[in-house]
Formats: structure tokens, sequence, C-alpha cells
């Protein structure tokens, strides 16, 4: 339903609190969800193998892959990229690379005891210098939540200094660590992401909103048009890159202006100190402004808040032109 907002100096804005904006997922479930789908379409999985080695022939991919001491080639007219933030098939055939790649840990705690309606975001340079932390609530009763955090790549300690100074926050005591875990997240939309025989997708193309590091929505928007044009390549048997390029536009054309503006969200934000942080948290805190952000705010497309809230607080010209250098392009 809603967001409260942790200041550096201890200090919280509440936005939100009337509708829902967003729901919390199994990520595990869900994924075997779609694999289970995947495979009653036709498709055929093969668990914990990796691909090797990749090269491009005459007129498709060879693919080996890897399992255990087991080589298997895999011949493909078409090869879709959708291995993860550190893409082995966006490095073998030289795409270009993701601006940044941010590292992330999260955890999930029982023993909560938080309003459910409400996630918590920390921000500042103590806890989460270059981007922010969050405590999701996962269950109606507060009792149950998934923390996490990600760093930017200049940060003076370590990712688990932060982890430990995230679980020392008061709204956290007493809670109980029942699983780990790690990531990372690639920010900044490649200017290509289709080749003669190949697409790249999701992660490995940098399909992730900036601003928030969810790669849900628009990993599977950009899936979307993905599949719809490598079905329109197996049927025209057309595997050029020319063709396949008609994938790239149509992604571009839906999310790339919002993922481009994203980095420029983000790049205004990495630069704020804690001293600013406390001085515009404290400004967004009156009942007018929260209302402009309860009324434009949307989690998947952040832009849309961004020149309402300028003009009801002209204060934030003086991003105006960052935001703007991006928008020309």
């Amino acid at each position: 339903y809603g967001a409260i907002i942790h200041s550096p100096n201890g200090k919280t804005l509440t936005i939100g609190g009337e509708t829902i904006h967003a729901l919390v997922i199994d990520r595990r479930a869900f994924d075997v969800y779609l694999a289970q789908k995947a495979e009653r379409a036709g498709a055929h999985l093969f668990l914990q193998h990796t691909s090797a080695t990749a090269q491009r022939k005459h007129n498709h991919i060879e693919l080996t892959t890897q399992h255990n001491q087991q080589i298997t080639t895999i011949r493909s007219t078409l090869l879709i990229g959708a291995d993860g933030p550190y893409s082995h098939i966006r490095r073998l055939f030289n795409f270009p690379k993701p601006r940044e790649t941010i590292k992330g840990i999260g955890a999930e705690l029982t023993n909560t005891t938080l309003d459910p309606r409400y996630v918590h975001i920390y921000v500042g340079q103590t806890i989460a210098p270059g981007f922010f932390a969050w405590v999701i609530p996962t269950n109606t009763r507060g009792t149950t939540a998934r923390i996490g955090l990600c760093i930017g790549k200049n940060s003076p300690h370590h990712l688990q200094h932060y982890y430990f100074t995230l679980l020392q926050q008061p709204l956290l005591k007493d809670t109980i660590v029942v699983r780990q875990f790690g990531g990372a997240i690639p920010l900044g939309p490649l200017n290509n992401t289709v080749d003669d025989h190949l697409m790249l997708v999701g992660d490995a193309a940098a399909h992730v909103k900036p601003t928030s590091g969810g790669g849900l929505y628009p990993g599977l928007l950009c899936a979307t048009h993905c599949s719809t044009v490598a079905e329109d390549a197996l049927s025209h048997q057309r595997f050029d890159a020319q063709f396949l390029k008609h994938y790239h536009i149509k992604w571009t054309k839906d999310i790339g202006r919002e993922l481009s503006l994203g980095m420029r969200f983000r790049t205004i934000f990495t630069r704020l100190t804690d001293n600013q942080f406390n001085k515009y948290l404290e400004k967004l805190n009156k009942e007018k402004i929260i209302q402009v952000i309860n009324t434009y705010g949307d989690i998947d497309y952040p832009s849309q808040l961004a020149f309402p809230l300028i003009k009801a607080m002209p204060s934030l010209l003086s991003f105006a032109p960052t935001l703007l250098k991006r928008t020309k392009k």
C-alpha cells in the first residue's frame, strides 16, 4: 500500500497507504511456475548445465553446454541470451556492457513486528551508499519479511558491513534470519540487443529499472517483444540482425525512455549527501507534496512523477538539466 522512507538522521516520510501499489511474490515458486509452463508449451529444460562455448557458424549458432564432465553440443538458428547480469552470451559475442553492475545482499526474516501495509526504505551513506536498503513484509500479519540492500561500486566498506548495519536497525530488533542470499543488478540499457542469430533479454540486456533495481516487470515486458519477433523470425526463416532488430526497436519504444530516464534519476540520487537526503526528505514531508507523490507515483514508471513533483516543489529544478540531458537523446 505505501512506503516509509527513513532519512539518515532518523526522520521518516510516509507515502501511499490508500491503495495497493505492488505485490510480494515468492520468486522461487514463480520461477518454477514459468519453467513448468514452458515445458508444457514444448520447451526442453537442461538443468544444472552451463554454457561453455558459443560460436556463430554460416547459418546457425553452435553452443556447447557442460554438466559435470559431460559436454553437449547444440545447434540453433536463433539463440536468445537470457543468462543473467554477467551474461556469458553477451560477453562471447561482444555486445555492449551495462553502464554499471551493482552488488546486493538480502535475507528472509521471521519474528518481525511490521505493519503489513508498508515497506520501509533506508537511504544514506552509512546503510546503503549508492542505492538503498529495504524491508518488505511478506505476510498479512507482518511477522515475516524480506530485507536487502545494494551498494554502489565506490562504497568504502564491504557489502556485509552494510547488511549488518541494516539488521541492527530498531525495526528489526529480535528478528531471526531464515535464509540469506546475494546477487548482482545490471543498470543502464544496452544500445544493441541483437545480432545475426542472436537476441538478448532480461538481466543479460539490462532490462532493469535503475531507480529500484527491479527487473521482473521490464524483463517480462521485453520478453514479450522478444518472443513475438522470434516467432516472426522462425516463420519467415529470417535470422539476420536487420530482421531481429525489430525486437530492439519494439522494446526501446516501449520502455527504453523510461530506463534511460531512470539512469538520469540514479545519477542524481548517487550524488546526494546525507545532509541533502535529510533536507529534501524534510521538504517532501508536506501534505501538498505527499498528495502529488500519491497521485502520480508509479513503481514501474517513476518518470511520471518527476515533472508534477518539480512543479509542486520548484527547488527540485536544480536537477532538471541532468534529467533533460538524457531526455533529448
